[in-house]
């Protein structure tokens, strides 16, 4: 098992203890409980701590220590689907809480995501205001990747006072749809962010038409009737979505990928898509059936004509 008291080697994380506290708590001096995370994420690391500085700034940690559940017996306290890096630098900013603010500052933008969904999870309230404040700073200097990670997280927590300005700066810039973290977010999230990209009053869908099925693709969603493998073989669409501050794997049943699958293809306007791009696009799409690509082309070649009458 590893230890993770040390700072380690990742230079997206900066922030440490001060050095003679650092060496005691890697010393296990006078601590009085081992923290075991993220068993269920991968290797366990093992991080020393105080109950009585934890229960301080977090009423789930009190209740928990204070009560009649099995940590307030023991010191060895699993955590097994926590983040162990979030979990080190919640450590380090509560044993360091004067500098609380800048030391949230001071980690990049995945990190104080984690650091958040960590302090949510376990109400350590004051800490993950600061992450809040934080992140509102990072949205106008964010890139791509990053702008729709915060999009991510501030819909998966229906953070209102983070949503507007992410959404501003989504909507402020011609992001492609083409980069990997668009694939990656939760369902509801990929959802809200197409709907962004339709408020921009496209003239042109077919990029739309293209990262719904790019994304229904990636994640296997593809409901049990349209797949064109063998059927005896039943597959189920899996999604990732954020449950009390953790990444849990969802897995949606063909009747829930088919709802999810026709909601996503609802935001796609055929009409501002060419004959010529869908033949070649969603005319050769597994998403769609024979009926659907038949009854569309019919659609887009009478609104054809009608441009002749």
């Amino acid at each position: 098992m590893e230890n993770l008291n040390a700072a380690e080697d990742n230079p997206s994380i900066n922030i440490s203890l001060p050095d003679k506290l650092e060496s005691k708590m890697n010393q296990a001096f006078s601590v009085d409980c081992q923290f075991i995370v993220g068993e269920n994420l991968g290797k366990p690391k093992t991080i020393f701590g105080h109950k009585l500085i934890f229960a301080l700034n977090s009423e789930v940690f009190e209740s928990m220590f204070s009560g009649n559940f099995m940590e307030a017996k023991f010191t060895r306290i699993p955590l097994p689907d926590d983040d162990p890096n979030a979990f080190r630098n919640l450590r380090i900013i509560l044993y360091n809480l004067r500098d609380a603010s800048q030391e949230v500052e001071e980690l990049n933008v995945s990190d104080t995501i984690s650091l958040y969904k960590l302090c949510d999870k376990y109400m350590f309230t004051t800490i993950a205001k600061l992450c809040r404040e934080h992140l509102k700073k990072l949205i106008e200097k964010s890139n791509h990747d990053d702008a729709l990670k915060i999009f991510d997280a501030t819909v998966a927590f229906s953070n209102l006072k983070l949503l507007e300005p992410i959404k501003t700066k989504l909507l402020a810039n011609d992001y492609s749809t083409s980069l990997p973290t668009l694939y990656e977010l939760d369902y509801v999230s990929f959802m809200k962010y197409i709907e962004l990209k339709i408020e921009c009053n496209l003239s042109n869908h077919m990029p739309i038409f293209d990262a719904i099925e790019k994304y229904i693709l990636d994640n296997n969603l593809i409901p049990q009737q349209l797949r064109a493998t063998d059927k005896s073989t039943k597959k189920i669409g899996r999604t990732t979505a954020t449950t009390f501050g953790q990444e849990d794997v969802v897995l949606l049943s063909d009747e829930r990928s088919m709802e999810l699958m026709e909601k996503l293809l609802s935001y796609v306007d055929f009409a501002k898509i060419t004959i010529e791009d869908f033949i070649s696009g969603p005319g050769t799409s597994n998403i769609l059936t024979w009926k659907q690509k038949y009854t569309l082309l019919s659609e887009l070649n009478a609104v054809d004509l009608c441009g002749f009458c």
